[in-house]
């Protein structure tokens, strides 16, 4: 059993750190002095809210909701982890 449970946590720490890569992109966004690359990020962080439903929410939303979501995975994967 400890070993799904790793899988899992495993799994949800590259979830997190794609969320978060997804965050930093959406609040590059907002600042327009932002890097290109950051900005691009940003872009298919705009593009993956939109296929989700959350299209039409102004882009600080949306990076707020992206940063609460990111924060959920992120403790599920600690919470989950097996003690040893």
């Amino acid at each position: 059993m400890k070993i799904v449970a790793w899988l899992a946590v495993i799994a949800l720490i590259l979830l997190a750190l794609t969320l978060a890569t997804l965050t930093l992109g959406a609040f590059a966004i907002l600042n327009t002095g932002a890097p290109l690359l950051l900005r691009s990020v940003g872009t298919l962080s705009a593009g993956t809210l939109e296929q989700v439903g959350l299209g039409g929410t102004a882009p600080l939303d949306r990076a707020l909701i992206l940063s609460v979501v990111t924060g959920v995975v992120a403790g599920l994967a600690a919470y989950i982890k097996p003690r040893s």
